[in-house]
C-alpha cells in the first residue's frame, strides 16, 4: 500500500514481541531436534519432559541453566561438566539430560559458530544417547546420564567424532617424550624422571616398585629409560644417546591429537584409515596421534586372532604405560559393573569372552595401555 512504511524499526514493540516468538520457535524447535536427532526412545523423551516439569520452578535450576548456557558459548567443558555434575547430585541421574535438552540450543549455535557441519555434529553428540543407553541397561532401563563431565567436552565441541573416532586436541601431558632419530624413520621413546616401574617395567605405585626411572641430560648427551613401543614397559636400566641424533616429536606438553572410540562398532580397518584421513584434514596441525585404551593392550594379541579388528587395530600403535588400577577390558568386554573377581565365575557369552578368562587362568595379566602414531 502507497506509505505504508515496510520497517519493523517503526514499531519497536511489535518488533520486540515478534523477536522473542522467533527466539522462542527456534529454541523450541532446538529442543525438539535434541530428541529426534539424538535418537531417544518415547520412553526416555517421556522421562525428560517430565523431570522439566518437576526442576522449570526451582530457582537453583535457573540459575544452573544460565551458567550452563555460558559456560557453553565460552567452550568451558570444566565449568559445563560442574554444572552437570552439581545437577547430578542435587537432582539425580535425569537432570543432566534435562539441563542438555533446555540447552540444546546453546550447543548448536556454538557448533553453526565453529562452522563444524551438521553431520559432524549429530556423530560427536550421539555419545549422550550412547551413554544413557548405557545407564539404563544396567539401572533396569531408567533413564539418566552419569558420565558428565565427558559428555561436557562433546558439547563443547572439545572432541570431534570424524567417521569411526573421536578427536580432542590436548596436551599428551604423559610422562614421555618422543623423538625422532636423525637420518631415519625410528622413534624412541623415554620416561621422564621419577616413573615408578614395577619388575616388568610398568607404572605402578611407589611402595611397590622395582626402579625408579631416571634422566639426565646436557647439551651434547641424554641418559634415559627406553620404552619397548611393542610392549609398552619401561627398560630398568637407563640408555645413552647422542642429542645431536635426536629430534623431539613430542614431550607432555605438546598438543596432540587424542584419539577414542566410541563403542557400538567394529574396527574395521578402512573405517578407522577413513577417519584418520578426515583427522588429518581437520587438524591438519596435529603430527602425533595419540590413545589410551585397553584396545592398545599388546595381551589381546594372546586371546584374538592376529588379522582380527582388535588386534591390527592395537598394532598401529608404539606402546607406553599408563597408571590403571583397574584393567578397562574388564568393564569393556564384560560390564562396567565387573571387577578382576568376577570374571572367573562370569557367565560367560562371547568368544573373547571365555578367551579372557581362559587367559586369566594361565597367568595372563591384562593392561590398559597408552599409545602413539604419527599422523604423517
Amino acid at each position: 500500500m502507497p506509505g505504508l512504511v515496510q520497517s519493523w524499526h517503526f514499531f519497536p514493540v511489535l518488533a520486540k514481541e515478534l523477536d522473542s516468538w522467533q527466539t522462542g520457535m527456534h529454541a523450541r524447535s532446538m529442543e525438539n531436534g535434541f530428541f529426534t536427532e539424538l535418537g531417544f526412545s518415547q520412553r526416555q523423551r517421556l522421562d525428560i519432559e517430565m523431570a522439566a516439569l518437576q526442576y522449570c520452578k526451582s530457582k537453583q535450576d535457573a540459575t544452573m541453566k544460565a551458567t550452563f548456557r555460558e559456560a557453553i558459548r565460552m567452550r568451558d567443558e570444566k565449568t559445563a561438566g560442574t554444572i552437570l555434575f552439581e545437577g547430578l547430585q542435587a537432582f539425580g541421574p535425569l537432570y543432566p539430560l534435562h539441563l542438555i535438552h533446555t540447552c540444546y540450543d546453546s550447543v548448536c549455535s556454538l557448533y553453526d559458530e565453529l562452522s563444524i557441519e551438521p553431520a559432524i555434529r549429530l556423530d560427536t553428540l550421539a555419545d549422550i544417547k550412547l551413554w544413557t543407553q548405557t545407564y539404563a541397561d544396567s539401572h533396569g532401563l531408567e533413564t539418566g546420564l552419569t558420565q558428565v563431565f565427558w559428555i561436557a567436552r562433546h558439547l563443547c565441541a572439545r572432541i570431534l567424532r570424524l567417521g569411526r573416532l573421536q578427536f580432542e586436541p590436548a596436551c599428551l601431558k604423559a610422562p614421555f617424550r618422543i623423538y625422532r632419530v636423525e637420518d631415519s624413520a625410528r622413534l624412541v621413546t623415554i620416561a621422564e624422571a621419577n616413573l615408578a616401574c614395577d619388575a616388568n617395567g610398568y607404572c605402578t605405585d611407589e611402595e611397590k616398585s622395582s626402579f625408579i626411572t631416571t634422566l639426565a641430560e646436557d647439551g651434547l648427551m641424554l641418559q634415559a629409560h627406553v620404552v619397548d613401543g611393542r610392549q609398552g614397559n619401561v627398560a630398568a636400566k637407563p640408555t645413552l644417546f647422542d642429542k645431536a641424533a635426536l629430534h623431539c616429536i613430542a614431550d607432555a606438553t605438546t598438543e596432540v591429537l587424542h584419539l577414542h572410540i566410541p563403542a557400538g562398532e567394529r574396527l574395521i580397518g578402512n573405517a578407522v584409515d577413513a577417519s584418520l584421513t578426515q583427522a588429518k584434514a581437520f587438524f591438519p596441525a596435529h603430527r602425533v596421534a595419540v590413545c589410551t585404551s585397553w584396545l592398545l593392550d599388546p595381551a589381546l594379541s594372546l586371546v584374538a586372532d592376529t588379522e582380527s579388528n582388535i588386534v591390527q587395530f592395537m598394532e598401529r600403535f608404539s606402546k607406553f604405560p599408563v597408571p590403571f588400577q583397574t584393567p578397562q577390558i574388564f568393564e569393556r568386554v564384560f560390564g562396567f559393573t565387573a571387577t578382576a573377581e568376577d570374571i572367573p565365575q562370569w557367565k560367560a557369552t562371547t568368544t573373547l569372552q571365555h578367551a579372557v578368562q581362559r587367559a586369566l587362568c594361565e597367568g595372563v595379566t591384562f593392561r590398559t595401555m597408552g599409545g602413539y602414531f604419527l599422523l604423517e
